[in-house]
């Protein structure tokens, strides 16, 4: 499709840094963009990138929601299927094989507040503001936000939230524990993410990727269910070479040579 580029990637080695580019709406997610945003980020585990940095352009939105302008006047079905569409391509941002950093530089409403919550997690900047204010407008909440918000605060904060249309300041998503980091000036914000970013990407792959399987199938699952998972990850991951490299390394007292193969996909440790 022709026109500017509404979603950029940029790489510093097994860092990639994903920005929305529509700031003068600000960064709503239409067809497009979510589209182009599905395509980067499914392409970059299998090129060596071992963590991501999810952002909007400019310091106002990270994505004030989706765009109103291709909802209107759509028919009960033609709606089921773009929200299908999209509550897909954000279900896939939450599976991606590395962990999605969100680097929340505004507003993130509606769809853009889905997003966030659907990444491993956020790093807000202290003007942020978070919000499902849908039911304003005769709407609901589509790409997940129903089930993932109550999912996270519990059911009354997530129903007043998404019935009053109030915004959670970022002091009160640290609070509710919506971000593990403290908010940050917004000027840091991508910094920071980036910054944690590269922790994460200089662990092993392996053993991030397990992490995050044991976490994702096993937070629903019965106690025994998910300890059952994790031993069985455990046990793949110990007695694979990217442990004997880390043993070895913390012996001699060196960094780890962490090997840069593409990490596994969703059903592997």
């Amino acid at each position: 499709m022709s026109g500017a580029a509404v979603v950029e990637v940029d790489r510093d080695g097994p860092v990639a840094t994903v920005r929305i580019t529509r700031p003068e709406v600000h960064n709503a997610l239409n067809a497009r963009v979510l589209r182009d945003l599905d395509a980067a980020i499914a392409g970059l585990p299998a090129d060596g990138v071992r963590a991501i940095v999810l952002t909007g352009t400019g310091q106002r939105a990270f994505s004030a929601g989706a765009d109103l302008d291709e909802l209107a006047g759509l028919s009960a079905d033609d709606a089921y299927d773009v929200l299908a569409a999209g509550q897909a391509v954000v279900g896939r941002i939450e599976r991606c094989p590395v962990p999605v950093i969100a680097a929340v530089n505004g507003l993130a409403l509606g769809g853009g507040f889905e997003v966030v919550l659907a990444c491993t997690f956020a790093v807000l900047a202290d003007t942020a503001q978070l919000g499902l204010p849908e039911a304003g407008l005769g709407l609901m909440p589509g790409y997940g936000g129903t089930q993932r918000l109550a999912r996270r605060v519990g059911q009354p904060v997530a129903a007043h939230t998404m019935l009053t249309g109030a915004r959670i300041p970022a002091d009160r998503a640290h609070a509710l524990g919506l971000t593990p980091v403290p908010p940050v000036p917004v000027a840091d914000v991508l910094a920071t993410a980036q910054e944690l970013a590269g922790q994460i990407a200089a662990r092993g792959p392996r053993a991030v990727r397990s992490v995050l399987l044991a976490l994702r199938h096993g937070a629903d699952a019965p106690l025994e269910t998910g300890l059952a998972f994790e031993t069985a990850l455990a046990g793949l991951v110990t007695g694979g070479a990217e442990a004997a490299e880390g043993i070895a390394a913390f012996k001699e007292r060196r960094p780890p040579r962490f090997d840069a193969a593409p990490a596994p996909q969703e059903d592997q440790a």
